[in-house]
C-alpha cells in the first residue's frame, strides 16, 4: 500500500479510537466520583457520633452502620465517631443542628439546655423502668415528642434502652440524710439536678472525659447513670456503693439532621430510617445482657448494691414530686407530652 494511502486510512481510525477511549474514560471517572452507584447519584457519607465508647450506644451505631451499608449496597458510607471525638456534648449537638454531624446517639438527659422538653423522659419515678420507656417512646406514645423535635429541625429515628438510671456512690445510703452535703454528677438535664437537690444533695453536670479524675480526687461523691456505664468506665474502682434508685429510664435517642435527611434520595432516606428501627431488638438484648454482666462483675469486685427500703423509697419519691412540678412550670410546652405519656403509662 502506498505511504500516502496508508496515512490517509490509518490516521482517522486512530482518531476515532482515541475519542472512544477518552469518552469511555470520562464516563468511568464520573461514575467513580459519584460513588459508582447504579442511579448515577453521589455516594452518601453519613457521620454519626456518640459521647461514649464500648457501650450500648457504640453497639447501636456499629449495628446501624452494618445494616445501612449492606441495604444500600455501598451507596451509603456510615462514618462512626464515638467517645466525644467530634467535641463535647454541646459541640456535638451544635454540629447536628448545623448539619456537620448527620446522626447523634446520646441519652435524652444530655439534651438539657438544648431541648428541655425532651427530658420529660428523665423525670424520676415516671416510667416504671427503662425497657417500658423505650417500648412506649418507639410507639404512638412517642409521637408528640417526635413532632416536637421535627419542628426544631431534628428527626428522632429511634429510641434505645441504655439501662436503669441509678447511683454509684462513695458512701452508703440508709436515709435521705445520707445525701446532705454530697455532690453527685448528673448528665446535664435540669430535672436530674433538681432530683438530687430534692434529696438533699447537689447535682453537678459533668462531661464523660472528666469523671474518673473528679471521682478519684473527691470533686464529686458519686454519679448517676446505668450500671454498665459505671463498669465500662471503671468508676467502681473508686466508688464502692450502688444505690439502686430512682431506677429511672436512661434512654438513648438517635437523632438526625432533618434538612440533611430530607435532601437524600427517597430510597436512601427510607433505608436509613428503617435501619434505625430494625436494630432495635438486637440493641435491647445487648443492653439487658450488658447490664446484668456489669452488675455481676462489680459485685465480684466488692461493690455493694443497696436496695432502698419501702419506707425510704416512698420518701425519695415524695420528695421528687417537686421535680415534676418545676419541670412543668419551666416548660409549659411539655404539659401535653407529659400528660400523654402519663396516661399511656397508666399512672
Amino acid at each position: 500500500m502506498p505511504k500516502k494511502v496508508f496515512t490517509w486510512f490509518v490516521f482517522p481510525v486512530l482518531l476515532i479510537f482515541a475519542v472512544v477511549v477518552f469518552l469511555g474514560g470520562c464516563s468511568q471517572g464520573q461514575n467513580e466520583s459519584k460513588g459508582g452507584t447504579n442511579d448515577g447519584g453521589k455516594k452518601v457519607v453519613m457521620r454519626v457520633a456518640t459521647p461514649t465508647t464500648n457501650d450500648p450506644q457504640t453497639h447501636e451505631m456499629e449495628l446501624f452502620k452494618e445494616v445501612v451499608e449492606k441495604k444500600s449496597n455501598g451507596r451509603i458510607e456510615v462514618q462512626l465517631y464515638p467517645s466525644c471525638q467530634l467535641g463535647s456534648n454541646a459541640q456535638m449537638l451544635q454540629g447536628l443542628q448545623a448539619g456537620t454531624i448527620h446522626g447523634l446517639l446520646e441519652p435524652t438527659a444530655f439534651l438539657g439546655g438544648f431541648c428541655d422538653v425532651l427530658t420529660v423522659v428523665d423525670l424520676p419515678y415516671f416510667f416504671p423502668d427503662v425497657w417500658t420507656a423505650t417500648e412506649m417512646l418507639n410507639g404512638p406514645a412517642g409521637d408528640d415528642l417526635r413532632s416536637y423535635l421535627e419542628e426544631r429541625g431534628l428527626v428522632a429515628a429511634s429510641f434505645y434502652s441504655y439501662g436503669d438510671r441509678v447511683l454509684l456512690l462513695k458512701f452508703p445510703v440508709d436515709s435521705m440524710d445520707s445525701f446532705k452535703g454530697k455532690k453527685v454528677r448528673i448528665m446535664g438535664a435540669k430535672v436530674l439536678i433538681d432530683e438530687i437537690n430534692s434529696w438533699g444533695g447537689t447535682g453537678v453536670p459533668m462531661d464523660v472525659p472528666e469523671l474518673y479524675t473528679a471521682l478519684q480526687q473527691g470533686a464529686i461523691d458519686g454519679l448517676e447513670s446505668a450500671p454498665q456505664f459505671f463498669w465500662m468506665g471503671k468508676y467502681y474502682e473508686v466508688a464502692k456503693y450502688i444505690f439502686y434508685e430512682p431506677k429511672g429510664a436512661e434512654v438513648t435517642i438517635f437523632m438526625m439532621n432533618k434538612k440533611w435527611l430530607e435532601g437524600l434520595p427517597s430510597d436512601l432516606r427510607e433505608i436509613i430510617l428503617e435501619s434505625a428501627k430494625e436494630i432495635q431488638p438486637n440493641a435491647e438484648k445487648f443492653a439487658r445482657e450488658l447490664q446484668q454482666k456489669a452488675l455481676d462483675d462489680m459485685k465480684a469486685a466488692g461493690v455493694q448494691v443497696i436496695e432502698a427500703s419501702p419506707q425510704l423509697r416512698a420518701q425519695l419519691e415524695e420528695a421528687s414530686k417537686v421535680v415534676h412540678e418545676t419541670f412543668l412550670k419551666d416548660n409549659p410546652d411539655a404539659k401535653p407530652i407529659y400528660e400523654s405519656l402519663k396516661k399511656a403509662i397508666g399512672s
